[in-house]
């Protein structure tokens, strides 16, 4: 590992005490999403969210069939999909991507006798929940969704389970037509009926860690009420890992016509998932469709995608919370339409490129890279309090970007003069972030901290300081 060092510009003239304000590890953010395939039908890729490029995947990944509803395992090495012939034939499969090796989750006479529908891995790749239709029993009718086991994959057998959420009976045949899980002993199921509903739902056993398995019998499936509406359809439900919200899209019914779509949220518990969704803001919600909700693993991030409107394709966009910024303002072209209506939710994983980083009070600034990358500070001034994702923060207006330089894998030292655009910056708070880039393409960003300055002529001995981006 290489050690590098670069000044930029003039350290401050007065004197400051040494303090740290740190940049956690993130990633290069990498979406498994539908595309346009050959002959148009859409296809499966793997897309860094930000720059657009595409993961190489084995030949038994894209076909001549439509392929639909990625799923892949936070290490990025197990995908699950879905896959139809141009005679209707369909097939759920799971392939390890750095082999090539593949299963089929369900025969074909399985999926005539109870069809399936939308399929999500869990985040170690170890089982796979599958959605299914359901019917009334006695005038009982509880959504249902298969658990199928992996661990004796690609030879088999698969064992599979039945999972039922008995306490909500929709009284009519229905779909599970999605699924989102956790790390952890939930998952939401999408259910069909007059409108789409979610119910949130919490088993025994640890499902998605390292080497977690479920426990599954009796009545160790309990169940929020489900989150439904007569005005409002809800589907594509998604979680981060340790999920403290639920993300889904939610479409507004006017005269039995839906609306477009936006992304919403609300708390990921049994006792508060009722009640009235909240959109989420900060750019996420505009007057075109956003659709298809995921999240990084430490809930950071939050992708969608964006309808394209006047004939335009959908694009990919990734928004952090805590800058309240885009890391792609243009998004990513997925060279389709309407892929909210056909394609399911997208799944992501991630790999590191800022292992850790700090800016001292006199403005040095240190850096553990894990692979090349230019570096920059991202500059918001702070002017005020807001809400986003239900929670107090900071208002803020950017300031500038300032470049650090491009570095090779290894250690980083160089220098901020507290200075953007040459420009000394005056008394007051700022959010300070560490960022990779590419051009103006956002790769990864640090943890933000609230940089202060004061006026140096009245605080001569320490006029800038540092403290986390979560005080007030």
């Amino acid at each position: 590992m290489r050690t590098i060092q670069r000044s930029h510009g003039v350290a401050l003239a007065a004197a400051a005490v040494l303090g740290l304000a740190a940049a956690s590890a993130g990633a290069d953010i990498f979406a498994a999403t539908c595309v346009a395939g050959s002959g148009g039908n859409p296809d499966i890729a793997i897309l860094n969210a930000s720059l657009g490029t595409r993961v190489a995947l084995p030949a038994v990944v894209n076909s001549a069939d439509t392929e639909l509803d990625p799923s892949i395992s936070r290490d990025g090495r197990r995908l699950s999909f879905r896959r139809t012939s141009s005679t209707g034939v369909h097939r759920h499969l799971v392939v390890q991507l750095d082999t090539g090796a593949s299963a089929d989750l369900f025969t074909g006479l399985e999926i005539s006798q109870t069809p399936v529908f939308g399929s999500t891995i869990t985040p170690n790749g170890a089982y796979v929940f599958t959605g299914r239709r359901f019917s009334p029993v006695f005038g009982l009718s509880y959504p249902r969704v298969f658990l199928t086991e992996l661990f004796r994959f690609p030879s088999g057998p698969l064992s599979r389970s039945t999972l039922t959420a008995t306490r909500f009976n929709f009284r009519n045949a229905g779909n599970v037509n999605d699924v989102a899980v956790s790390a952890g002993p939930l998952y939401v199921m999408e259910v069909s009926g007059l409108l789409g509903s979610l119910v949130l739902n919490r088993i025994s056993g640890s499902g998605g860690g390292s080497g977690g398995s479920f426990t599954v019998g009796g009545s160790n499936n309990l169940s929020s009420f489900p989150l439904r509406s007569t005005s409002f359809d809800y589907s594509q439900p998604a979680l981060a890992d340790e999920p403290d919200l639920v993300y889904f899209k939610q479409r507004r019914v006017v005269n039995n016509v839906f609306q477009d779509g936006d992304i919403a949220f609300r708390p990921a518990t049994l006792e508060g998932f009722p009640g009235t969704p909240t959109r989420v803001l900060g750019g996420v919600s505009t007057s075109a469709e956003e659709s298809q909700p995921a999240l990084t693993a430490d809930g950071r991030y939050l992708a969608f995608v964006r309808g394209g409107t006047g004939g335009a394709n959908d694009r990919l966009f990734v928004w952090d919370p805590l800058t309240q910024t885009m890391l792609n303002p243009n998004g990513v072209d997925l060279g389709l339409q309407d892929t909210s209506s056909r394609c399911g939710s997208l799944s992501l994983y991630t790999r590191s490129i800022l292992a850790s980083g700090t800016i001292s009070r006199v403005g040095d600034v240190n850096a553990t890279l894990l692979q090349a990358s230019s570096i920059g500070i991202f500059v918001q001034r702070i002017v005020g309090e807001t809400k986003v994702l239900g929670r107090k923060t900071y208002e803020l207006e950017t300031v500038g970007r300032v470049p650090l330089g491009s570095y090779g894998e290894g250690n980083v030292f160089t220098h901020w003069d507290f200075a953007v655009n040459g420009e000394p910056l005056p008394p007051g708070r700022y959010l300070v972030t560490l960022r990779a880039v590419e051009g103006d393409v956002v790769r990864e960003l640090g943890e933000p901290r609230v940089l202060r300055i004061q006026d140096r002529s009245k605080h001569e001995q320490r006029p800038v300081s540092f403290s986390r981006s979560g005080g007030r």
